[in-house]
């Protein structure tokens, strides 16, 4: 439930400049999700998590505000939110369908049960384990585990804003330095995750934000503990027009990395995903009907 009028203002206060920004991004993944409908007229994506997030933040006047950056953000927050989650639902589908089938067969191993292990890579104040329907069917098993790794910047306000995820789904939040990625994969596997078990690996918004050196290990490390069944979405860094055109127009990006599309791809093939396509901003933009600037690479193994 969000705070009254005194809650809010005591919130917003008590923010950093972190949580700040991440609440903005929950504030455009939430107007986006009444933009994007399916053809039959239905949301793409479940904004009411980022909406209670915004609602407990920022009183009714702060959200009514004028928001320079939103006819940019709302589209390229809201497209890659929904492409996003289709891949993993996609992909949860498959896995699901490929235990069944093993276990008719009298099978198991490593896809025993599926898509059961989701890690958000920089998870800030994603909603995706609340919001996705991850629970396996009664009796199917273990929980499906959403691992989030992050600096812990923003999980004290999430935590206190969502609470728990629903029955089926076990949130487990790692706490990591992503610059050094040997780090933060260690604290994974101490936390749970399993290697030998296929996993979703969701980097949205994140590698613009390691050097080339840090993205390039993270990704050889994704891929070493990812057996067949395994699926990785990477949002691209932006380009070095699109920081361009931002810096005229007042707005400061502060990445580390700025790369084309293209340049994203090439990496994340050569430390290790060499099964990775490219979700070009142009087609992701014709297919939603909204204009982004950002393309998204997927990867299976």
């Amino acid at each position: 439930m969000a705070a009254d009028d005194g809650g809010i203002s005591r919130v917003k206060a008590q923010l950093t400049d972190v949580e700040a920004t991440a609440v903005q991004v929950a504030r455009w993944r939430a107007q986006a999700s009444k933009l994007l409908p399916r053809p039959d007229g239905s949301p793409r994506y479940d904004g009411s998590f980022d909406q209670l997030i915004v609602d407990t933040c920022l009183s009714p006047e702060e959200q009514a505000a004028p928001d320079g950056k939103a006819a940019v953000m709302v589209g390229v927050v809201g497209i890659r939110t929904a492409e996003v989650d289709e891949h993993l639902m996609q992909a949860v589908a498959r896995g699901s369908a490929a235990a069944a089938a093993a276990a008719d067969g009298g099978g198991g191993g490593s896809a025993g049960e599926g898509l059961r292990q989701l890690v958000l890579v920089g998870a800030g104040l994603d909603a995706r384990a609340w919001r996705l329907p991850l629970a396996p069917s009664a009796g199917s098993g273990s929980p499906f585990r959403v691992y989030e790794l992050d600096s812990g910047s923003t999980e004290a306000l999430k935590a206190r804003i969502l609470g728990p995820p629903g029955p089926g789904v076990e949130r487990v939040f790692v706490q990591s330095d992503l610059g050094r990625p040997d780090e933060a994969m260690a604290a994974l596997a101490s936390a749970g995750h399993d290697p030998a078990r296929p996993s979703a690996w969701v980097a949205e918004g994140l590698i613009g934000y390691l050097s080339a050196e840090a993205g390039n290990a993270l990704l050889r490390l994704l891929r070493s503990a990812s057996p067949p069944g395994s699926l990785l979405l990477v949002t691209t860094p932006p380009s070095p027009a699109w920081r361009d055109s931002l810096a005229a127009g007042g707005t400061r990006l502060f990445h580390s990395t700025f790369e084309e599309d293209t340049d994203t791809l090439a990496r994340v093939r050569d430390n290790g995903w060499t099964d990775a396509v490219l979700l070009t901003a142009a087609d992701l933009s014709s297919k939603y009907g909204m204009t982004t600037h950002q393309s998204i690479v997927l990867a299976r193994c």
